[in-house]
């Protein structure tokens, strides 16, 4: 009798477990189809930070980050799709990214070459669109320069960039490696 109500417990914990993790993945696959549709209609993530506005009467020089984001949309839109991507056009994504990075913690090279390469097999099968293009770069900007991100808003972050590559036509878990090495970058621009 001990033995069977020992089972019966044993076999409820599990299902309960089971159910307890069921639940976070409904949730998180929730976040990305809404992440998914919010990309599909042009809505800008959460967690974006706000861009200070520049005063309307005098021409303010681009900010170093401003610069080296260009220089990253100028690699970006180089690489064509359906074509071999070089060598050289992958250094020079992960030169710029890497200048893009101002704070004191800065990626390793290392870690940026790894991003440069998702993203350059990434535009070499199918290019974004300039709009999701410049949500990719704000995006990257946000992980390459973290400040006063918080947790729940990089999140959010790595969820916009899963969804805009998946929206475009990126299987998901190809989709995921290019999140997985934005996290990379993360974690070392964040110690």
């Amino acid at each position: 009798m001990k033995t069977t109500c020992a089972v019966i417990s044993a076999a409820t914990l599990l299902a309960a477990a089971a159910l307890a993790q069921s639940d976070v993945i409904i949730k998180q696959h929730a976040k990305e189809i809404r992440d998914q549709n919010n990309v599909r209609q042009g809505v800008a993530p959460p967690s974006t930070p706000a861009q200070p506005a520049a005063p309307s009467t005098t021409t303010a020089s681009p900010t170093p980050v401003q610069q080296s984001l260009g220089k990253v949309r100028a690699d970006l839109t180089a690489i064509q799709p359906n074509s071999q991507v070089t060598a050289q056009q992958k250094q020079q994504l992960a030169k710029d990214l890497l200048a893009t990075a101002q704070g004191a913690n800065k990626p390793s090279s290392a870690t940026v070459t790894a991003l440069a390469e998702e993203l350059s097999a990434a535009l070499a099968q199918k290019p974004l669109p300039e709009k999701d293009r410049n949500r990719l770069l704000t995006d990257l900007a946000a992980v390459l320069n973290p400040g006063n991100i918080q947790p729940a808003q990089m999140q959010a972050i790595y969820g916009d960039i899963q969804a805009i590559f998946q929206v475009n036509g990126m299987a998901r878990k190809d989709a995921l490696k290019i999140t997985d090495a934005v996290k990379a970058v993360a974690a070392e621009t964040r110690r």
